[in-house]
């Protein structure tokens, strides 16, 4: 997830977000909660354009979601990731179709379990894992053991799920053994000198952390 002044402002967000995918990030989130939406609008296109480009320099393919802007992704053609607004979810995918994905913010094990019934989202955002001061209206911090309850209801319902909130290099290896598909950052890759570096380093311990979740 990508955060304005963490990346160095807004011009810089666009390359984070290139070296970001060059260092093997397969989804990235364009997340700035204070730009109009023309301006987040012209965020997005700078983001996936620099992402397609990334995606042809290294070979490898990712996804491009926008946080919240609901408009601005169906304009664009782009995913999206929502909270837990009434309807939100079920809005997204009458406005995107069955085409694109829907994101979905999950901070409780009954969270889980309507998304799972429901079936608007693709993937479950489950956090804060830990707090963080990156979203300060943030839910209490679940902890490993609350990630690994959520993710294993979504897993059993047949969805995606991400841990994120105070993941970094540290406390990315108490999530072995959460049946999670991933992890989403935000300072560990914003404000890094090398956010390429940072990336890869994240990457192989992200790997390391879920193959031993699916190996327990």
């Amino acid at each position: 997830m990508t955060d304005t002044k963490l990346c160095g402002g807004l011009d810089r967000v666009p390359h984070v977000v290139y070296e970001a995918v060059m260092g093997g990030v397969g989804v990235v989130q364009v997340r700035d909660k204070e730009l109009s939406d023309g301006r987040f609008a012209d965020l997005a296109r700078a983001c996936d354009h620099q992402m397609r480009r990334a995606e042809q320099d290294s070979g490898r393919s990712a996804q491009l979601f926008v946080n919240d802007r609901l408009s601005v992704a169906a304009d664009l053609g782009l995913n999206v990731h929502v909270g837990q607004s009434d309807a939100a979810a079920a809005d997204a995918r009458a406005a995107l179709g069955p085409d694109l994905m829907v994101g979905l913010s999950v901070s409780t094990p009954d969270e889980v379990r309507a998304a799972v019934a429901e079936r608007h989202a693709d993937l479950l955002g489950i956090g804060p894992a830990w707090t963080t001061p990156t979203k300060t209206d943030a839910a209490p911090a679940l902890g490993p053991d609350g990630v690994s309850e959520c993710a294993e209801i979504a897993r059993t319902g047949g969805l995606v799920s991400v841990a994120i909130g105070g993941i970094n290099p540290s406390t990315a290896t108490e999530l072995a053994g959460a049946p999670i598909d991933g992890l989403c950052v935000v300072s560990a890759i914003s404000a890094a000198q090398d956010p390429r570096k940072a990336a890869a380093e994240l990457l192989s311990l992200a790997t390391m952390t879920l193959n031993r979740g699916r190996d327990s």
